[in-house]
């Protein structure tokens, strides 16, 4: 096979898995999962009044911010169930989303081999042509793009291990908040009341704590198309 039509396909192909990438890379799928913590917490928030108290502040108090949020807490708390169910829906869709990032790594590793056996087929013909400035200025663009897609592909490999800890970790600990909240529901007041609440709070806290501490890789521009 001609080199040069060989290198021009391996580097349509590498282009092509780049660019589904660099698309896979721009979903965050963790933001709905966290939407829904955050109604969550209001919840647990308007059925502790003290903790709404608390987290408004006197100024929040005295414009009646508090108020607005103990009549919100009645609506979620008829919806915790909901709310529940949707993060349970929503953590499965991490584990889809990361079993397609892995996918994309994959076959971007794959056009990469490709694009790499390429090259040392193409650095070998400059060699035995000798000063070929034609293909020296093609090995050079495709160790460019070679270098551009190996780091995405490490990219694509770090974002899918986070969707799968936290997809993971939320799997492990929604059905003890569900618990917690069925448990709650069941206590009309007393000390037994706050501590159900603080328990479902530190669990909800660790749940978004799993979600802040993830790394955060530079989602890469689809700019292959511009290397010259």
């Amino acid at each position: 096979m001609n080199p040069d039509r060989a290198s021009d396909s391996a580097e349509a192909r590498v282009l092509a898995e780049h660019a589904a990438a660099v698309q896979a890379l721009s979903m965050d799928a963790t933001d709905a999962l966290q939407a829904t913590l955050r109604d969550l917490r209001a919840l647990l928030l308007v059925a502790d009044p003290e903790a709404a108290r608390r987290s408004v502040g006197f100024w929040g108090r005295l414009i009646g911010r508090d108020i607005r949020l103990r009549a919100e807490a009645r609506m979620l708390r008829e919806r915790s169930g909901v709310l529940l169910i949707r993060a349970e829906g929503q953590v499965a869709r991490l584990r889809e989303h990361h079993a397609a990032l892995a996918l994309r790594a994959e076959r971007l590793n794959e056009a990469i081999s490709a694009l790499r056996a390429e090259m040392e087929t193409l650095g070998r013909s400059s060699s035995e042509d000798g000063n070929d400035e034609q293909r020296q200025r093609q090995l050079a663009r495709l160790t460019t793009l070679h270098a551009t897609t190996v780091i995405t592909a490490s990219q694509l490999r770090l974002v899918a291990a986070g969707a799968l800890a936290v997809a993971e970790r939320h799997a492990q600990q929604l059905p003890r908040l569900a618990l917690l909240l069925a448990q709650q529901r069941g206590v009309q007041s007393g000390d037994g009341q706050g501590m159900q609440l603080s328990s479902a709070r530190q669990a909800l806290d660790e749940l978004e704590a799993c979600i802040d501490h993830l790394p955060a890789p530079a989602k890469p521009a689809n700019q292959t198309q511009e290397i010259p």
